[in-house]
């Protein structure tokens, strides 16, 4: 019997899943914006793609789903993307078809709903306030020092988000915001250094997660501007065991059975504790599945596909290298950079994309890895980098 999976995708995005879902037998099926149709999109992989104008538009996405269904009986639907994750989920709801639903889907979407969740289950978080109730608002910016950190509920990354310094920047962009004021938090801002932990949870369980490090936090570097960079940590660490531990506990409390995931936490400087920021049920974005596939062999995409589409209830993560990876990434001001001059024996894939400079590094040694971004940070900032503010 055929099995179709429809993949929900607003760019080009999550190309492995598909390839992988192609090699296990699966009839896929994708569902993009009008406007991202003409993309690079394997189509040797695909049964048949189909487009919307606008993937958000919930009554149009549903309407044009329940439509197809009539003719091809899809058996799943996978939301690709950041922000994919609810539109599928709306639609297994609405089609009563097996996967994560709406209230789980919002713990990894939902900032507050996160948050809140996190805290109940007795896991640390910055203090917040949800912009609801003005009064209460205003009391949390007396008790917190600044600056805070002004944030949407949904989104992706650090978009949208702004230090706030003092209370009338707030109340400035409070008032513009309107009716969209209940669609923002205020947030302790913790400084100290940010981690991720990329997983593939399987039973409400890690089976495999790997422990990241970033160099400058996303926040910063969205607004001031800056290299991307991140590294796995060393196995066995203090902070490669706490980090592992806090993770358990996050997917568990926030109910995935299985899937991908991506979640941030913060080292304070101040009592050198972790910190829940941010959950995503996706794989990460910034080429990081690339640097722990580059280093490990895992690859999180393939993983995902082989959690959703397989013909049992057994499912085990593959033996992974002993190798650490480490990536460094740029906008850059050349069209095609030239990198040969970065040909360390543990540069293993080069970036080639028009205006971005970037390359992955592999070592048994997590502190070569260190050693080589610490040398080509400023090299990268000197010979490439270019920097387009937030809007």
């Amino acid at each position: 019997m055929e099995k179709n999976v429809l993949c929900i995708c607003g760019a080009l995005f999550g190309r492995p899943f598909i390839q992988e879902a192609h090699r296990l037998g699966w009839n896929v099926y994708l569902m993009t914006e009008e406007k991202y149709l003409k993309e690079a999109w394997e189509r040797e992989y695909l049964k048949d793609v189909f487009a919307v104008p606008d993937l958000y538009d919930e009554k149009v996405v549903r309407n044009v789903v329940t439509y197809l269904s009539r003719q091809i009986k899809f058996d799943k639907i996978i939301g690709l993307g950041e922000f994919d994750i609810e539109v599928a989920a709306a639609l297994r709801e609405h089609t009563r078809i097996a996967g994560m639903g709406e209230t789980t889907a919002r713990y990894f979407r939902d900032k507050l709903a996160m948050r809140m969740k996190a805290k109940e289950e007795g896991i640390l978080v910055p203090s917040f306030v949800r912009i609801l109730n003005h009064a209460e608002v205003k009391e949390f910016m007396d008790k917190t020092p600044a600056p805070l950190v002004f944030k949407p509920r949904m989104g992706a990354s650090s978009a949208k988000v702004r230090k706030i310094f003092h209370p009338d920047e707030l109340w400035t962009e409070v008032e513009k915001l309107g009716d969209k004021q209940s669609s923002y938090l205020l947030e302790e801002y913790i400084p100290g250094d940010v981690y991720h932990v990329d997983s593939v949870v399987w039973n409400y369980k890690p089976a495999y997660a790997s422990v990241s490090k970033y160099g400058m936090p996303m926040l910063d570097l969205n607004t001031t501007g800056g290299i991307f960079t991140t590294r796995q940590i060393k196995l066995g660490s203090p902070d490669e065991k706490a980090l592992q531990k806090i993770n358990a506990e996050v997917i568990k409390a926030f109910g995935l059975k299985q899937g991908t995931t991506h979640i941030e936490y913060i080292k304070s400087k101040e009592d050198g504790k972790f910190y829940f920021l941010e959950a995503g049920a996706r794989v990460g974005g910034a080429r990081i599945p690339d640097v722990i596939w580059h280093a490990t062999g895992l690859c999180q995409w393939h993983e995902w596909a082989r959690l959703e589409l397989r013909d049992d209830d057994k499912y085990k993560a593959p033996k992974t290298k002993p190798m650490y990876g480490g990536g460094i990434f740029t906008l850059a001001r050349q069209d095609f950079p030239d990198m040969s001059s970065y040909n360390d024996p543990e540069v293993c894939w080069v970036q080639n994309k028009k205006n971005y400079a970037g390359l992955i590094m592999r070592s048994e040694d997590p502190n070569r890895i260190e050693e080589l971004l610490t040398n080509y940070y400023p090299r990268f900032a000197q010979d490439f980098m270019a920097h387009v503010p937030m809007p």
